[in-house]
């Protein structure tokens, strides 16, 4: 109901000419439901319209009216093929819902990916990941937040020691 409802206003938004709302309503609406094909195709095709050919390119890249210069613009735009698969924001794997174009040219980001490495592509609850097994490195971001967390901590105690021994 929510999702027609601000589609409504999208329509709306862009009948009266006001771009830029409708813009946000959909980028809003995208991030709510990041696999909902028929969105993208929306999104793209405004960004069609007001001339970003790379952002037209991103948006569109799943969908069958995607065009050549647009997929190029993007591929430029965003170079590396895992930056360009972790940039459309997809969650699911969503080959079985492509049609023959959008589904090749998914096929060969992947196989892009994969290439690239470090590992092959997974999907995950998070999206396209690689298939490499965890290290020590990704802990470390983990183990430097745990302690200065509990660096904090400790100056927390002496400060507040400190104060009631001003205080008594």
């Amino acid at each position: 109901m929510a999702r027609e409802r601000v589609l409504a206003r999208v329509e709306a938004d862009l009948r009266r000419g006001h771009v830029h709302p409708a813009m946000q309503r959909l980028t809003s609406l995208n991030a709510a439901y990041p696999d909902d094909l028929e969105l993208r195709s929306r999104r793209a095709a405004l960004y069609r319209q007001v001339g970003n050919v790379a952002e037209a390119g991103r948006w569109g890249f799943l969908t069958e009216d995607a065009g050549a210069q647009e997929v190029v613009s993007f591929e430029r735009s965003y170079p590396g093929a895992w930056r360009r698969l972790r940039a459309l924001r997809v969650i699911a794997d969503p080959t079985d819902r492509l049609g023959p174009v959008a589904g090749a040219r998914l096929a060969q980001l992947v196989r892009q990916a994969e290439r690239e490495g470090p590992a092959p592509v997974t999907w995950t609850e998070f999206g396209p990941r690689s298939a490499e097994p965890d290290s020590w490195r990704d802990a470390l971001g983990c183990l430097v937040a745990t302690v200065i967390g509990l660096v904090l901590v400790a100056l927390t105690v002496v400060g507040l020691i400190t104060v009631l021994r001003w205080a008594l």
